[in-house]
Parts: structure tokens; C-alpha cells; sequence
């Protein structure tokens, strides 16, 4: 299994919870939806700062040291 084959359905995992997510809330009013959650986590300092930190570090991590771009 290549590692690209892995990536892929990774992706494909994601996307297929966030569909069963919204789904399920909007069956369901007692669960909160993916937007709600946005806001709530975004609303404070601290976890916006977390949230463009770990995007940065996994953005390096995955993109840029994998490309061979400094090869």
C-alpha cells in the first residue's frame, strides 16, 4: 500500500465523518453542528492561536518536508 493510497483514504475517512456529522445533527437537535463548533472553538484567543499552530507544524511537517522541495 503506497503511501499516497494511504493520504487518500485518510481524506476520504475525514470527509465521510463530517458528512455523518451533519447528518446526524441535523436529525438530531441536541447535537451540535459543525459551524456551532467552529465558533465556539474560534471564539477564544488561546485556541485560534493553537488551531494556526498546529496547522502550521502540520503543514510543514506533511507539505513541505514531503515534497523535496529542499532536496
Amino acid at each position: 500500500m503506497s503511501a499516497r493510497l494511504v493520504t487518500l483514504a485518510g481524506y476520504a475517512l475525514l470527509a465521510a465523518a463530517v458528512a455523518g456529522w451533519s447528518v446526524a445533527s441535523a436529525r438530531r437537535s441536541s447535537l451540535v453542528t459543525l459551524p456551532e463548533l467552529l465558533s465556539r472553538i474560534t471564539a477564544s484567543r488561546r485556541f485560534r492561536l493553537l488551531i494556526v499552530i498546529a496547522w502550521a507544524w502540520l503543514g510543514w511537517h506533511l507539505f513541505a518536508r514531503g515534497s523535496g522541495a529542499f532536496e
